[in-house]
């Protein structure tokens, strides 16, 4: 569910209210938002609590999905199987012989958590199965990147000890991939200016941080949609709308950018976006 469905179900039922018809004066037959203005205490409420639900609906989907991963990584020599021990290796550590764990006895919680630089993976198989694909990447959730070199080659001695006879495994272990974002945001001009900034001073670039914000923390080779970018800027008060002109990207050795049909999951499994190839056209929304 949207932010606006969520919103136009409460105003609907708001505005059916006898009391608050009675109380407010309504004209039957309008719609919430022409009778209240964008900068009312009630409109604003409104979006406000909106977006809240939005968010917690977000969590609770997630929370099922991390739920899902769990029980699914029980499970012993699926590609699920292998991300789970994939973000289980040791950088500097030796595995017990003829298994795949470790011996971690003397060693405390955050020697442990350090040697474990594999902070992200997937594993995915090929469309004919011939090959299982395992994306990896360490750094943090806001800044994800490649293992260096030293310790791509201990992590794949690694993965050939633990993995099954037969299985041909490729390690995807490669810097994000770029995306290019063009948009016109139409805005309440008595909360943003031309430049998309705060009339209030509390923020400069608030559109561009809620798009960074949702590039950049999307599930490991989780699934980019037009759609939820879209929702996710209309999350911005003071934004009325955004008109999405165009979503590409490119990894690799690509130079061109490539246009993304509606929906797509990056290469590397993360994406990031520059400064430059984000394209926000200000217009200002008159009713």
């Amino acid at each position: 569910m949207t932010i606006e469905a969520i919103y136009n179900r409460m105003t609907e039922a708001f505005i059916s209210d006898p009391v608050v018809i009675a109380k407010y004066e309504l004209v039957e037959g309008k719609t919430f938002n022409e009778q209240f203005s964008a900068v009312s205490i009630e409109r604003i409420m409104f979006y406000d609590i909106a977006s809240s639900m939005f968010f917690n609906y977000q969590a609770f989907d997630q929370h099922a999905i991390d739920v899902n991963n769990i029980l699914s990584q029980k499970r012993a020599h699926t590609p699920n199987w292998y991300a789970g021990m994939a973000v289980k290796f040791q950088y500097g550590y030796d595995l017990v012989e003829d298994t795949d764990t470790y011996d971690n006895s003397g060693l405390t919680e955050e020697q442990i958590n350090d040697s474990r630089i594999v902070k992200f993976a997937a594993a995915v198989p090929s469309i004919n199965k011939s090959i299982l694909y395992i994306k990896v990447a360490t750094g943090s959730n806001e800044a994800k990147k490649p293992l260096s070199e030293n310790e791509l080659t201990a992590f794949k001695a690694y993965i050939e000890h633990i993995q099954d006879a037969g299985v041909h495994i490729e390690i995807i272990n490669a810097p994000a991939d770029e995306m290019y974002i063009e948009m016109d945001v139409y805005f309440n001009p008595l909360i943003l200016d031309k430049q998309g900034k705060r009339l209030d001073g509390s923020s400069d670039t608030p559109v561009q941080e809620v798009v960074k914000k949702y590039i950049h923390n999307l599930l490991f080779n989780g699934l980019y949609t037009n759609a939820k970018l879209i929702d996710m800027v209309q999350t911005v008060h003071g934004v009325e709308f955004p008109e999405l002109k165009i979503a590409a990207s490119r990894y690799g050795l690509y130079v061109d950018f490539k246009e993304i049909d509606a929906k797509e999951k990056a290469h590397a499994g993360y994406y990031t976006i520059k400064d430059e190839n984000l394209r926000l056209r200000f217009l200002p929304y008159d009713q």
